[in-house]
């Protein structure tokens, strides 16, 4: 697909669907011919058809993410950006597996599995994001605006004059935020998201969800509610102590796994122990005895903190 969203802007997609393992990039043809992100390795064939000849001579990259990295490497001679917190993933593989937590949780098999489905190869990188920069491509001038929690460097890149907000993943899908890394950060994340309800775009250019032109505020409001619905729901299993693999099995982040099933538990687990970290930070959760108890405060503090 490659769909006109302006006269200049294009939504770029090997297929329709931009649920992962798909993902929306999106072309800007200016006086800088930009990409902002790139599709998984895998569809690189099918993408660099959708592209054809058109130059690039810029990537800004929102997150080191695989699904918004992959085809970096098909542009060679493109300048490549990204925020120096998610640098290193994109340059190394042993960062990448601890950013993720591969070296520490998971076993050999589930590694194994993702490296080779998402096929890491490094990414050149030449340029650093900062908070607040202005990235001109011409016509469009872009703010970077740094919006850690999802990944400690993730970036969204706002067309002040035009309203239209390149979000990455804060992408709006029903399935809600995603903080499957082990520096994922919830706080960070939630802060994030309020940051763009405050900044109410126009028009949101989504990584997964493609364009979003209508009730955008609040579509941006049920997105971080469905983040806050899953934390209530852990500290309701809570009431009762309860160990990580038996919060695990409950399945309160992603309701049900997919195939293969042992990357959904391998996920499911992280994001509960970020989901903890953030609880026992708030001291809404305590650890005794190797189980996890929810402490007897208010459940209400636990929604913007």
């Amino acid at each position: 697909m490659f769909i006109p969203v302006t006269d200049k802007i294009y939504l770029v997609a090997p297929y329709e669907r931009g649920n992962f393992p798909n993902s929306f990039s999106f072309y800007i043809d200016d006086e800088v011919p930009t990409l902002i992100d790139t599709p998984l390795t895998f569809w690189a064939q099918a993408f660099q058809a959708e592209m054809g000849a058109r130059p690039v001579k810029r990537i800004l990259n929102t997150h080191f993410h695989r699904d918004h990295t992959g085809c970096n490497h098909l542009f060679p001679d493109a300048e490549v950006y990204a925020h120096p917190a998610d640098i290193p993933p994109m340059l190394s593989r042993e960062n990448f597996m601890h950013f993720y937590g591969l070296d520490r949780y998971a076993d050999r098999n589930v590694v194994e599995g993702l490296m080779s489905w998402i096929q890491w190869r490094p990414s050149t990188v030449t340029h650093e994001l900062k908070d607040g920069q202005i990235i001109n491509l011409g016509d469009i001038e872009l703010t970077v605006i740094h919006t850690p929690g999802h990944t400690p460097g993730h970036c969204v890149f706002y067309w002040e004059k035009e309203g239209l907000l390149f979000s990455g993943d804060i992408d709006l899908t029903s399935f809600g935020p995603w903080y499957g890394n082990v520096n994922s950060d919830i706080t960070q994340l939630i802060e994030s998201i309020e940051k763009l309800i405050n900044l109410n775009p126009r028009v949101i250019c989504s990584g997964h969800k493609g364009v979003i032109e209508h009730n955008v505020r609040d579509q941006l409001n049920r997105y971080l509610d469905r983040l806050l619905e899953k934390e209530e729901n852990v500290l309701k299993a809570l009431k009762k102590p309860l160990t990580l693999d038996e919060l695990v099995e409950r399945k309160l982040v992603y309701g049900r796994w997919g195939k293969p099933e042992e990357q959904f538990h391998y996920f499911e687990k992280i994001s509960v122990m970020v989901h903890l970290r953030r609880l026992q930070e708030l001291q809404l959760v305590e650890e005794y005895q190797g189980k996890y108890r929810a402490v007897n405060q208010p459940p209400c503090q636990c929604a913007h903190m």
